[in-house]
């Protein structure tokens, strides 16, 4: 596969669509205006994977007595605005029945902008939990081909925060379920990427979530409990060739790939979460994209 020319890249890609704090809100690539709701489509790239429905409804009563406070925020697409950031904002304003609402307008005129955008946004909002901030960050990566470094100049963050997030898609679909559900914390849930059993991973992450262990305290229930399973075996490391061929494998796909085994024999495990990230996986395969 072919990379995108990046270095300076970058620097062109973002210079109009990362406005600082004392941006002019008049200035052509980001002001405020007014528009109809029913004008606004939907962010087809939104990072929430979900919105819970009492803090929805906490919004819109907020919004029924104070208004909105913070326009969300907006490109053209045709004759219509669609979102880039503010989905719960607009969500609401549609439930409570807004004919019109003020947007911030911005100059996106490319999709992996737009998705970028909409990412930091929530980021700095907090508004994404620990699993749909990975899947974003993945996203990201397959979408500009780009490094854990380059994405964490990107986005501002340490690398080392970068992987530490996407490790968490490495876990089984059970735990990463009790993450985004506020059960399990991020930090005691990346203890159990070691843990190559699924329902042994389970089984720990609800001891864990259960007894409120802390981050290391996991590890420590981790190491113990795998230091008496007979049949648990760390796994092998791979060679430099076939880890390269793994990550290249895991851009190209979008989601986690393990392999065992060796250059000349072994097995691949591919992961999924969805219906629609399967697909997606098969349509990858079935397109022969090289991964080389």
């Amino acid at each position: 596969m072919h990379r995108k020319a990046l270095g300076k890249g970058l620097d062109a890609l973002f210079k109009s669509e990362f406005p600082d704090q004392n941006i002019d809100e008049k200035s052509p690539s980001r002001r405020i205006i007014t528009v109809s709701v029913n004008d606004i489509l939907p962010n087809p790239e939104q990072p929430r994977d979900t919105i819970s429905g009492e803090s929805l409804e906490e919004l819109k009563q907020s919004i029924a007595e104070n208004g909105i406070l913070e326009p969300p925020v907006v490109r053209r697409k045709g004759e219509f605005f669609e979102l880039i950031a503010g989905e719960r904002r607009f969500r609401a304003a549609k439930d409570l029945k807004f004919e019109t609402i003020e947007v911030i307008l911005m100059d996106v005129d490319s999709d992996e902008k737009m998705l970028i955008l909409s990412i930091i946004e929530n980021i700095q909002r907090e508004d994404l939990n620990a699993i749909e901030e990975g899947r974003a960050y993945r996203q990201i990566m397959k979408r500009m081909e780009i490094t854990q470094e380059e994405l964490a100049d990107i986005v501002g963050k340490n690398r080392s925060t970068i992987a530490n997030t996407l490790r968490l898609l490495t876990l089984a679909a059970k735990v990463q379920k009790m993450v985004s559900d506020g059960q399990l914390a991020p930090g005691s849930a990346r203890a159990l990427i070691t843990v190559q059993d699924d329902d042994l991973q389970f089984s720990l992450a609800h001891k864990i979530a259960s007894e409120g262990l802390s981050a290391r305290k996991a590890e420590q229930l981790v190491k113990k409990t795998l230091s008496h399973e007979p049949h648990v075996s760390s796994p092998s490391v791979l060679s430099p060739a076939l880890d390269s061929f793994r990550e290249n494998l895991q851009r190209v796909l979008g989601t986690s790939v393990k392999i065992k085994g060796n250059e000349s024999k072994g097995k691949i495990e591919i992961a999924y979460s969805s219906k629609d990230e399967l697909e997606h996986i098969f349509e990858s395969i079935k397109d022969g994209t090289s991964i080389n």
